[in-house]
């Protein structure tokens, strides 16, 4: 069975070069079979390859042009572009240039006019196969480095849970925690993919030594009092405004905003409420101050938040991929104050975005949450990862 012939028109050449002439007839001699971009010098040339730059696979130009040598266009083309394929077409009085600058490993090939325009031919084919083949060497290491870096963040989310429960024997429902920093960290109604893909190139060991250095930060560093207070009492009964008061006065970011509708009261005793839901609010204020405003507001299921999801998704990101960068103090008091808001019956909720800078979500309690205490944490964990559909979306599929 033969193979496809690789679609040379897939991609654009660009040929440079000062005389018109020249340039009609390499465009009337391979214009059939490549898609051919014209351009008279190297000013002219960068402009095109500007315009054309994702289009472009390779570049042919002259050596001997007005301003400056083909080599030297070349070498602004490659910092552009460092994947395009290179030609020099030179006279045989500047072949001493043209082999320099294939030996230097900047160019792929140079060739001598008069042309032999079957060995052109050939040259142009064999240098589009080979832009062909680096295109899909990336993308297959991009999708290597994705993987990497999809199962680095899920060991560290998980390990995230696990030193929790090592801090805190008692600790409850740690999944329900994952599933918000989780939605926290996420862009709206897309996947993220990190920027560093594809361009580290990461070795085993260095991401092993970076996840090392992660769980070092974190089992420094997060809350050690997650379980504190020794829990809630739904016949104590507190109001939303009763809780909040002290972190609202306490931050210029957070401000009240019109009520929806009379929540329901929520467990007290009042100062060991404001311990639980006030690390949160103060926690999220901290991240966004600067950035806009946390705004609270009343609603059936208790309280509603709106704030900027921008900031939040960038402090939260070191905990979500293979970065190198450790968790910051805000991002490591915006995890324990999740992981303490769901240990006391806290339900955190996230609501569709009505625009991509903003995000929301609501808390309640819920008395069966308290009351339904597992008997072990580790195995409630490991329920709740295995059942967990957002979790497992993003960082499997």
């Amino acid at each position: 069975m033969s193979l496809q012939p690789p679609d040379y028109r897939q991609h654009v050449v660009l040929f440079v070069d000062d005389e018109q002439r020249t340039r009609k007839y390499f465009a009337k001699l391979f214009g059939k079979t490549f898609r051919i971009v014209l351009a008279e010098d190297g000013v002219a040339g960068l402009e095109r390859f500007r315009e054309y730059q994702d289009e472009i696979g390779v570049v042919v130009t002259d050596q001997r042009m007005p301003n400056e040598t083909g080599s030297e266009f070349l070498e602004k083309v490659a910092l552009l572009k460092p994947g395009v394929v290179r030609i020099l077409s030179t006279a045989y009085a500047d072949i001493d240039a043209a082999v320099s600058s294939v030996n230097k490993g900047g160019i792929y090939r140079y060739v001598t006019k008069p042309w032999e325009v079957p060995e052109l031919e050939v040259t142009l084919k064999r240098a589009m196969e080979l832009y062909l083949v680096r295109l899909e060497r990336e993308e297959l290491v991009r999708q290597k480095m994705m993987s990497v870096d999809m199962l680095a963040a899920s060991d560290r989310i998980v390990c995230l849970a696990a030193l929790a429960i090592f801090r805190e024997a008692g600790i409850r429902h740690v999944g329900e925690a994952l599933r918000a920093i989780v939605r926290l960290s996420e862009e709206p109604h897309e996947k993220p993919v990190p920027e560093s893909i594809g361009s580290e190139g990461l070795s085993w060991r260095e991401l092993y030594r970076r996840h090392l250095s992660f769980l070092g930060a974190v089992n420094t560093s997060l809350p050690s009092d997650l379980t504190s207070p020794a829990g809630l009492d739904f016949e104590l009964r507190c109001t939303v405004g009763e809780a909040l008061k002290p972190a609202v006065e306490g931050s210029p970011a957070l401000e009240w905003g019109e009520a929806r509708a009379n929540p329901p009261d929520w467990p007290g005793p009042l100062s060991d409420l404001q311990g639980v839901i006030g690390p949160f609010i103060s926690a999220l204020a901290k991240v966004v101050e600067g950035e806009g405003m946390v705004r609270l507001e009343e609603c059936l299921s208790g309280l509603e938040l709106i704030f900027p999801g921008r900031p939040v998704r960038s402090v939260l990101a070191p905990a979500m991929s293979a970065s190198a960068e450790e968790p910051s103090r805000h991002a490591l008091d915006l995890i324990g104050a999740c992981m303490r808001i769901t240990h006391h019956g806290g339900v955190i909720d996230f609501l569709p975005e009505p625009n991509r800078t903003e995000a929301r979500l609501r808390i309640g309690f819920d008395v069966s949450r308290i009351e339904r205490a597992p008997d072990d944490p580790f195995e409630e964990l490991a329920a709740d990862l295995v059942g967990n559909e957002l979790f497992w979306s993003r960082f499997v599929e």
